[in-house]
Parts: C-alpha cells; structure tokens; sequence
C-alpha cells in the first residue's frame, strides 16, 4: 500500500514536470513572437504568467524534499530520478526567467521611438533554442540518452549565432546611434536565448545522468 502510493507520487511528479516544461514553452514561444513583431502585449502576458511557472516550481521543489525525507530506505534508481526531477525543474524556472526577461525588453523597448530590426538569424536561433527545449523534455519522458547527446551539436549552432548576432547588432549602432538602447534591449534578448540553449543542455546532462549514472558535459 505504501509502495503503491510512493509509486503514485513518483508517477505525479513526472507529469507536473513535463507540465510546467510545458508552459516554460509557452512562454518562450510567446516570447520569441513578441520579440519578431514588437507585440507588447503578448509581453505582458508573458511577464504576468511567470508567476505560475515559479508557484509550480516550488511546489515540485517542495514535493522532491517531501518524497526525499519520507520514502526511506530509497532505491537508487528512484533517488536519481527525484534528484534530477528537482534539478530539471530549476533549469525549467531559469528558461521561464529567460522568456520573462526578452518580454520585459520588448516592453522597454516598445516604449521608445526607435526600434532596432531583430536580425535575420535570430529566427534561426529562437527555433534552436525551443526545439532543444522539446528535445531535452523529449529525452526526458523517453530516457533516451541519444537525444540528449543530440543536443550539443545544437548548442554550438547557437553560441555561434549569438556571436553573429552580436555583430550585426553592434554594427547598426554605429550606423544609427539614436538606437543604442534599443541595441541593448535586443542584445539581451539574444543572451537569453543563448542561456536558454544551454539550460536546455543541462537538462539534457541529467537525463544522461538518470539513465546511465554517469556525469557526462554536453557543453
């Protein structure tokens, strides 16, 4: 009887993971498209629904020490999965934190009479950065230490990227000086989405780590 509500537990938390994986991706989604057409209100909403994302980290955070401190003796194979239970949750909060800060620069930004034209290439990276969140979360639910693997090669595309962009942003300025601060909105925009790759990297770690008990770098 025990057991089987312990099995329940473990079976909850899962799901509420990959539930507020979920919503992290939404907010990322929403976002990337508020940072493509200057939509602050998309931004907003984004910035207002953050609250959710940190209410259900929390409560996984809470559950993880819950289930840590009760369930004893605890198998090993079960100990992994709660611990990285815990650490993808934290890497899921930061992304939400990411989609947070590019809605508040839009914001900002909308706010000011010049704009600075979001760079070709950064389509290229927000679509990295979401799909190596899906991936990662992907890699999670399957335990499949491939797809992690998958996601290094992508968080190099990235870093990549983000040297581009920084480039092509830096040398609007100096054609437009009125556009300094709008550069710095967009610049740290493109930040996030490169912190967010690599949180999605991260995740990707753990997942190596709960199939094979091995710590492996992927950056």
């Amino acid at each position: 009887m025990v057991r089987e509500r312990y099995t329940r537990q473990i079976g909850s938390l899962r799901e509420d993971l990959l539930r507020m994986g979920s919503m992290v991706e939404q907010a990322l989604l929403r976002a990337i498209t508020s940072l493509d057409t200057w939509d602050s209100t998309i931004a907003t909403q984004v910035i207002h629904d953050d609250a959710q994302i940190d209410e259900i980290w929390r409560s996984l955070e809470e559950r993880t020490i819950h289930l840590l401190a009760t369930q004893q003796p605890i198998v090993a194979s079960d100990l992994r999965l709660i611990t990285v239970a815990n650490a993808i949750a934290s890497e899921l909060e930061r992304i939400g934190d990411y989609a947070n800060i590019i809605a508040r620069r839009v914001r900002r930004a909308t706010r000011r009479p010049a704009l600075v034209t979001p760079p070709p290439a950064i389509k290229e990276m927000a679509t990295l950065a979401i799909q190596m969140l899906n991936t990662s979360l992907e890699a999670f639910l399957r335990q499949d230490v491939d797809l992690a693997h998958s996601l290094a090669q992508s968080d190099e595309r990235v870093d990549e990227l983000e040297d581009q962009l920084r480039s092509a942003v830096i040398a609007m300025v100096k054609d437009d000086p009125e556009k300094v601060e709008a550069a710095i909105d967009m610049l740290d925009a493109i930040h996030a989405l490169e912190r967010t790759a690599d949180r999605a990297t991260n995740i990707g770690e753990r997942v190596i780590f709960l199939s094979t008990n091995s710590v492996e770098d992927l950056n």
